[in-house]
C-alpha cells in the first residue's frame, strides 16, 4: 500500500512541476502588431467613405455618402452583404450586441441584423445630433431641440421615454455612452447629463464649453473634453470632478482609454497622451492635418490616422513615435484594428477612387515579456 501511495505522490509532484514550468514560460500574443506592415489584399470601394468604420468578429463595416452600408470579410476582402439606405449618409454605423444601427441624412434610423436584413426603420420628427446607439434592447440618441430619448427595439422603435433639460433647448451633441446603469449625454451649452434607465436625471455637471465629442466611460470614471479646450475626469456615479486639464486644442474625437493613459486627438493637430491619474501630459505628437480620425489601440501600439498620406504608430505607454506606414494617397477614415489585420481606407490621388486595404505584420508572434517599453 505504501508503495502505491509513493507512486501516486510522485505522479502528483511531476504534474505540478510540469504545470509550474509551463506557467513560467513567456506568454505569446497570438496576434501582435509589428512594423513594417505588408499588404495582403484590397477591395475597391464604390463610393466615398463617411464616418468611422467599425469591426467585429472579423467583419468590417463602412458607410458611404452614396447611402450604402457594406460588410466585408477582412481575411478574404470579400463583401458579406450590402444595405442601401433611402438617403445619403454622413455618419458611420453603430454596433450593438446583435444589431447594427444606421442613420441617414433624412433622419431615418435603420436597425439591421447581423446578416444585413432590415429589422425595422423609423423616421424621427426632430433632427438627431448624436450617435444612435443600441444597448439592452433599446436605442438611445439626442436631438437638436435638447431632447435625450430611448426607443424600444423589440417594439419596432416605440418611444420609451424622453428627457429635456428644464429651461434649456441647447442641442444634445455628445453621447450616448453607458456607465453602469446610467446613460450619459453632453450638450452644446456644456452640460453632462446622466440619466437613469427610466429617463430621469440622476446628476448633471456644468463644464466650461460645448461638448461635441462623446465622453468615454471606464473604471467608474467619465473622460471628456470641451470646446473650451479643457479635458475632464468625473466620478461616473455622482458626477463629481476628479481632475481637469487645460489643453492647447479642443478634443475632436472621443478619448482612447488605455491601461494608464488617455489618448486625446485635438484641434491643434496634436495627439496628447495624458496620465489617467491626475491628467498630466505625458507626451504629445504633432499630426500633419487638422482632421484627425479616431486613434485606435492595436497592441502594443496606438495607430493615428489623419486626412493625409500614411499613418503613425505610437508607443501605447510613452506616446513616443515607433514608426510610420506610408500610403499612396490620402487616408479617408480612421484605421481599424481587426486582429491580426490593420484596415486602411485610402483615396487614389489621380482618380479619386477609394479602396479598402488590409495589412498584416511582416513578422510572426512576439514574446510579450521582451517587448520594449510595455508594462
Amino acid at each position: 500500500m505504501d508503495k502505491f501511495k509513493t507512486i501516486a505522490a510522485l505522479s502528483v509532484l511531476v504534474a505540478l512541476t510540469a504545470c509550474a514550468s509551463q506557467t513560467d514560460k513567456p506568454l505569446i500574443d497570438p496576434f501582435p502588431l509589428r512594423l513594417p506592415l505588408a499588404e495582403v489584399g484590397t477591395l475597391d470601394i464604390d463610393g466615398h467613405v463617411v464616418g468611422q468604420p467599425r469591426a467585429r468578429d472579423g467583419i468590417v463595416y463602412y458607410a458611404t455618402s452614396e447611402g450604402d452600408l457594406t460588410a466585408v470579410v477582412v481575411r478574404s476582402q470579400t463583401i458579406f452583404w450590402r444595405f442601401k439606405a433611402d438617403h445619403p449618409l454622413t455618419a458611420g454605423p453603430e454596433l450593438g450586441e446583435d444589431r447594427i444601427v444606421l442613420r441617414d441624412d433624412a433622419n431615418t434610423i435603420y436597425v439591421l441584423d447581423a446578416k444585413g436584413a432590415l429589422v425595422f426603420k423609423k423616421i424621427l420628427d426632430e433632427p438627431v445630433t448624436t450617435a444612435v446607439r443600441p444597448k439592452d434592447g433599446k436605442l438611445y440618441f439626442g436631438t437638436s431641440g435638447g431632447k435625450a430619448a430611448a426607443l424600444d427595439i423589440a417594439a419596432g422603435g416605440t418611444p420609451l421615454w424622453e428627457y429635456r433639460t428644464p429651461g434649456s433647448e441647447a442641442a444634445v451633441t455628445a453621447g450616448p455612452v453607458f456607465a453602469g446603469d446610467r446613460v450619459v449625454f453632453g450638450t452644446a451649452e456644456g452640460r453632462i447629463l446622466a440619466l437613469g434607465e427610466d429617463g430621469s436625471l440622476v446628476w448633471e455637471f456644468a463644464a466650461d464649453g460645448a461638448i461635441r465629442t462623446d465622453p468615454v466611460s471606464s473604471g467608474g470614471r467619465l473622460y471628456f473634453g470641451t470646446e473650451g479646450r479643457r479635458f475632464y475626469c468625473l466620478k461616473a456615479t455622482k458626477g463629481r470632478k476628479i481632475w481637469s486639464r487645460r489643453l492647447q486644442g479642443a478634443p475632436v474625437q472621443p478619448a482612447l482609454v488605455l491601461d494608464r493613459r488617455l489618448v486625446v486627438a485635438a484641434s491643434n493637430s496634436v495627439v496628447y497622451f495624458l496620465a489617467r491619474r491626475g491628467g498630466s501630459i505625458v507626451s504629445w505628437e504633432p499630426v500633419p492635418s487638422r482632421i484627425i480620425y479616431e486613434p485606435v489601440a492595436a497592441d502594443p501600439f496606438v495607430l493615428v490616422s489623419a486626412a493625409s498620406p500614411g499613418i503613425k504608430s505610437l508607443n501605447a505607454l510613452t506616446g513616443s513615435r515607433v514608426g510610420e506606414h506610408p500610403t499612396a494617397g490620402l487616408v479617408v477614415a480612421g484605421a481599424v484594428w481587426s486582429p491580426p489585420f490593420v484596415i486602411l481606407f485610402e483615396e487614389d490621388p489621380d482618380s479619386g477612387r477609394q479602396r479598402l486595404a488590409v495589412f498584416k505584420s511582416r513578422q510572426g508572434p512576439v514574446d510579450i515579456a521582451r517587448r520594449p517599453g510595455l508594462i
